[in-house]
C-alpha cells in the first residue's frame, strides 16, 4: 500500500522518533518497506511515469477490489516522495513524484485543479484537493538533507 509509511513520515517531518530513545520503526524496515513500494507499487504501474497507486497484489497486478486501491493519490504520492528521501532515497523519491507532477500538470493540464486521485484510464476526482499541498514536504526533506550534509566533503 503507497500509504503504508505515512507516520513516518510524519516523524521524520518533526524530528521524532529518529533517535535510538525515541526510535519507533528501524531505519532498516522503512528502508526495505520503500524498496518494495517503490518498485511494485511506482515502477510496475504505468512504467513508473504516474505515481504510486495505492494498492499492488504481489503478483504485480493493480489491487481492483475497491476504487481506492487502484486509483493514484496525488497527496499520498508526493508524502512518498517525501519519505524516500528522507530515508536516502533520494532518486527514487523523485522519479516517484516526476511521475504524478507530468501527468497532472503537463499531460492532463490540471495544474490548477490538482485532484486527489487520478486513475491510469484517465479518470480523476476531486479537483482542488488540499492534500497535493504535501508536495512542499518533498522540499522539506530535500533542505533538511542538503543541510544535514554541509561541511562534508
Amino acid at each position: 500500500m503507497a500509504g503504508q509509511c505515512a507516520g513516518q513520515w510524519y516523524l521524520h517531518a518533526c524530528d521524532l522518533g529518529q533517535t535510538e530513545d525515541d526510535l519507533v520503526f528501524r531505519p532498516e524496515q522503512v528502508h526495505s518497506t520503500l524498496k518494495v513500494i517503490f518498485q511494485n507499487n511506482v515502477m510496475r504501474f504505468e512504467d513508473g511515469f504516474m505515481g504510486a497507486v495505492n494498492g499492488m497484489r504481489a503478483d504485480g497486478t493493480v489491487d481492483k477490489n475497491s476504487l481506492q486501491a487502484e486509483e493514484v493519490w496525488t497527496g499520498v504520492t508526493y508524502a512518498l516522495a517525501a519519505t524516500m528521501i528522507q530515508h536516502g532515497m533520494v532518486r527514487e523519491g523523485f522519479r516517484t513524484a516526476e511521475g504524478i507532477y507530468r501527468t497532472v500538470y503537463e499531460k492532463w493540464g490540471l495544474g490548477f485543479q490538482t485532484p486527489e486521485a487520478i486513475t491510469a484510464n484517465k479518470t480523476f476526482r476531486s479537483r482542488g484537493y488540499m492534500r497535493p499541498l504535501s508536495i512542499w514536504s518533498i522540499y522539506h526533506a530535500y533542505s533538511k538533507r542538503v543541510n544535514s550534509h554541509k561541511g562534508e566533503s
